[in-house]
């Protein structure tokens, strides 16, 4: 073998552990890319649940809240209770009325020092 045939061998090793060093870190830098996508999307998805559960979890309370007062209502249609103490109890409990000749006292609670 020449020595000029061996140079070119040796370029064209040379040449080939270039391209497999570039190709190997494009991929190494695409699956970094892939990996902080991924990463990246999980968080999102997760901070999204969380705040579609407490979004859940409020609906879910006022569905509770409703269903109670239908059933107090309910309560009162089925008991033939008078309509006028239907209003009277809801505007006590819901208002904080009170008929001209009572006294309603707010207890307020000693305050810790």
């Amino acid at each position: 073998m020449s020595l000029k045939h061996r140079s070119e061998e040796a370029l064209k090793a040379h040449d080939n552990k270039k391209r497999y060093g570039l190709v190997r870190f494009l991929a190494t830098l695409a699956l970094a890319v892939m990996a902080v996508y991924v990463a990246y999307t999980i968080i999102s998805d997760n901070i999204a649940i969380r705040e579609n559960q407490k979004r859940y979890d409020e609906l879910v309370a006022q569905t509770h809240e409703v269903l109670e007062n239908n059933e107090q209502i309910n309560a009162y249609l089925e008991n033939e209770a008078n309509l006028d103490d239907y209003i009277e109890n809801m505007a006590r409990e819901k208002l904080d009325y009170a008929n001209s000749n009572e006294l309603i006292y707010n207890v307020i609670p000693a305050s810790a020092e």
